[in-house]
């Protein structure tokens, strides 16, 4: 395990804004309030010309947002949407963010490493502590992901939509909130072992 945390830290490219981010979320949900069929292509299509009009190395996560995209397209596409139960449906996209998230840290790139890396300061962002402690947290992000798919896909007989909701709120926010707690603990550990 110890080298597993001692791979070289990777060169990292800049991301885009937050709110081009949402953009594909956006053309998702108010596609599927007129077509189930062409919500996942439509935003398929604004999240690749996003990326390519700014030509920008793909994220660890954003891959994985593109590859649920594109999931539930064939989904769509094939019939599979009206066959499945819609806890599956709803569940695939944090079990495909923590596939994605699990894959980001075997790869040796930590998805939370491009987010943390815009705020943390040059210093600290050099040190192998910063990687692996992204390691660790991204880890965290995995159970996170991995348990709002699993709660979601087994939601009882006669839940509601707002239920999934319900669950994807409670749980990634204590995954937000443990992520910063976390984060911040590993900082001032490195902080007390430097002095």
């Amino acid at each position: 395990m110890n080298s597993f945390f001692n791979r070289s830290r990777p060169v990292l490219t800049p991301t885009m804004p937050w709110w081009a981010g949402i953009l594909p979320w956006v053309a998702f949900g108010v596609t599927q309030e007129w077509s189930l069929l062409w919500a996942a292509p439509l935003a398929l299509t604004v999240f690749v010309l996003l990326y390519w009009r700014v030509r920008l190395a793909l994220p660890p996560l954003d891959a994985g947002i593109a590859l649920y995209f594109l999931l539930y397209s064939i989904i769509a596409f094939t019939g599979l949407a009206q066959k499945m139960p819609a806890q599956l449906l709803l569940a695939l996209c944090p079990a495909v963010l923590a596939m994605t998230a699990i894959l980001s840290v075997v790869l040796g790139r930590p998805f939370t490493l491009a987010y943390a890396q815009r705020y943390a300061p040059e210093h600290i962002r050099e040190r192998h502590s910063f990687f692996r402690a992204n390691q660790i947290i991204t880890l965290l992000w995995v159970v996170g992901f991995a348990t709002v798919a699993i709660a979601i896909s087994t939601l009882p007989m006669g839940w509601k939509p707002a239920h999934a909701a319900i669950i994807f709120i409670a749980v990634m926010g204590a995954t937000v909130a443990a992520s910063i707690i976390i984060g911040r603990w590993l900082h001032m550990r490195e902080i007390r072992i430097e002095t």
